[in-house]
């Protein structure tokens, strides 16, 4: 086999004929293949060659992790099309399958679904994002921690800003003041774990866990 970067084709003499990559494989994309693993040997295997499957949050319309895997370039141009800067993208300890694949990053910031005009989808040049409905779709599932979240202390002190912040009416307080969740209203979009205040009310600790965090969603469609 023969490859040939500048063309983007594989050759394989002894079939006589040439077969089109699936995807335009750049420069980048062999540089960048190349130093993670690298990166892999000289850790002395430490770093993940593989992530477990599911255990990423990924942009909506990406959470068929196989056909994500499969199709995306590492482009970044979903992440640069994303207006509220949500999307990041995995790193070398996510496994090196995951290097530089969109993940959601909802520190910096909270899937707001673009109104229904998703600018990362029109943004895929491979398709590797598909189609989502905020309605029944799910990016994840907002988990409450119960240890972390203000509102379970002895002392209970906060606002709740994630309630307000829910658009989809999935959190609200129980009869004892206490947050709750309706998982059949949350769809993942993060803008509760953005709002959390647990760093400034001092519960925050080195493990970057919220009062509430979306994790992972393995059950399908609502």
């Amino acid at each position: 086999m023969i490859w040939t970067a500048d063309l983007h084709v594989l050759r394989w003499p002894s079939m006589g004929k040439t077969a089109l990559l699936q995807r335009t494989v750049t420069r980048r994309n062999l540089i960048e293949g190349g130093i993670a693993a690298g990166a892999l040997v000289a850790l002395g295997g430490t770093v993940k060659a593989f992530a477990g499957e599911g255990d990423l949050l990924r942009p909506p319309g990406a959470q068929d992790e196989q056909s994500l895997l499969s199709l995306c370039i590492r482009c970044d141009r979903c992440r640069s099309a994303c207006p509220t800067n949500a999307i990041g993208v995995g790193h070398l300890s996510d496994g090196i399958i995951n290097a530089r694949v969109p993940v959601m990053d909802f520190r910096s910031g909270f899937c707001d679904m673009c109104g229904g005009d998703f600018k990362c989808l029109a943004a895929c040049p491979v398709a590797a994002i598909k189609p989502f409905d905020e309605h029944v779709d799910k990016i994840g599932m907002a988990a409450i921690d119960e240890d972390v979240c203000q509102l379970f202390g002895v002392s209970a002190h906060c606002n709740a800003p994630c309630i307000d912040s829910c658009t989809y009416g999935a959190l609200s307080l129980d009869g004892n003041g206490r947050l709750h969740l309706d998982e059949s209203a949350c769809n993942g979009c993060g803008a509760c774990e953005n709002a959390c205040p647990a760093s400034s009310y001092g519960s925050y600790d080195a493990t970057g866990r919220r009062g509430i965090n979306v994790e992972p969603w393995k059950g399908g469609r609502a």
